[in-house]
């Protein structure tokens, strides 16, 4: 059951990815422009989501068949988190202009870290490096501008 709900997840997240990468501006003198790359990804998350959703659909025949929908909490979590990248993902699409990628993406890693039991610290510590080294990357080695949000106010 866990895996039907998970790569519907993924397909949703897939979906969500390729619709906002198709409103991606073009370059006139290149075949490709910025929305290549997400929008492979997005196709990427789709097919997988459905290939792991159609794969597990006789998890939903055993409920019909005298099994409930009631999870152990073991089991809950374990899903809860499986779909967290999925949501990661959706998170960052809809914050990442108003806060930032910096502030999305450090906040993401936080909460991914802390969902598999890391102390806060150790995962503050982490994901603000991490967040750092990313933007630093994307923006000043790649030249792909990242959305500034709340920290482009203050800088």
């Amino acid at each position: 059951m866990r895996d039907f709900l998970v790569g519907l997840a993924f397909l949703v997240a897939g979906a969500i990815v390729y619709v906002v990468a198709q409103g991606f501006p073009t370059m006139p003198s290149l075949q490709y422009g910025p929305s290549l790359f997400p929008s492979l990804i997005g196709g990427g998350c789709m097919i997988g989501g459905l290939i792991l959703a159609i794969g597990h659909v006789r998890a939903l025949k055993g409920i019909g068949n005298g099994m409930t929908w009631r999870m152990k909490r073991e089991q809950l979590r374990d899903t809860l988190l499986s779909l967290l990248p999925a949501l990661a993902i959706v998170f960052y699409i809809l914050a990442s202009e108003w806060l930032g990628a910096m502030l999305c993406l450090a906040s993401i890693m936080f909460v991914l870290m802390l969902a598999r039991r890391t102390s806060p610290l150790l995962a503050f510590g982490i994901s603000i490096v991490a967040a750092l080294v990313i933007d630093l990357v994307f923006s000043r080695y790649l030249l792909i501008p990242l959305p500034e949000g709340l920290l482009g106010v203050w800088g």
